[in-house]
């Protein structure tokens, strides 16, 4: 909880603050030495903060996610099913080369096509509601510009090492041991890791997962922090 006393009102160290913005010390500490560029609030007595600059704070993340969010063009019918094109223009990419490729979302929006069928050259032909373009826009988080690759959603709920290790999941179970709150939001380290991974009649993978594998990627990514 904040510390009060009689001269310097409310104050903050190094644990509350990460608390109060939901990331680790580590974290908190690698933002502090940022702050020329991020504006993260400076000390006020060498280890603590205000409580207030700190509730004030904006975490780039947050700000590059709302960043993201409204480069996405929200009109027309949820239904109405859009080709690749189209699909790139509301993502705010200014060509479908920029949103093919090594770019992240591509293997999302390949996962969740609504339609597809062969032109008479025998090229797939994909398709999208719209509303499934918007709900793979909300699973992502934005860093930089719209016009280049965004990773995806980090983790929100809690880790679950309960269980079989030995078990295979599929994605909705995944994203849950591992904390996030869709199968969309699942990155690209972890789909490579699937223990199984076919393709359907449409092209969609369908990944499984033995949960001691979730169990060491969540281990890998702790390690990390």
């Amino acid at each position: 909880m904040p510390t009060r006393d009689a001269h310097s009102g409310n104050h903050v160290g190094r644990t509350q603050a990460a608390a109060m913005l939901g990331i680790s010390v580590s974290h908190l500490d690698r933002l502090y030495g940022e702050r020329a560029t991020n504006g993260f609030p400076e000390r006020v007595d060498g280890t603590r903060w205000r409580t207030d600059d700190i509730a004030a704070f904006q975490l780039p993340r947050d700000k590059a996610r709302r960043v993201a969010s409204a480069a996405v063009d929200r009109s027309g019918d949820p239904d109405e099913l859009v080709n690749t094109t189209t699909v790139a223009h509301m993502l705010g990419y200014q060509s479908v080369d920029s949103l093919q490729g090594r770019n992240r979302i591509w293997p999302l929006l390949l996962e969740r096509v609504d339609d597809e069928s062969l032109t008479p050259t025998g090229r797939k032909r994909r398709r999208w509601r719209r509303r499934t373009v918007w709900e793979i826009a909300d699973s992502r988080t934005g860093q930089g510009a719209p016009h280049t690759g965004r990773p995806r959603a980090t983790p929100h709920g809690h880790p679950d090492r309960s269980g079989d290790p030995d078990e295979l999941v599929g994605a909705a179970e995944a994203a849950r041991v591992l904390g996030y709150n869709h199968p969309t939001a699942l990155p690209d380290e972890v789909l490579r890791q699937a223990d199984e991974d076919t393709t359907g009649p449409k092209g969609r993978h369908r990944r499984k997962w033995k949960r001691a594998t979730l169990w060491t990627i969540l281990d890998q990514s702790e390690q990390r922090r």
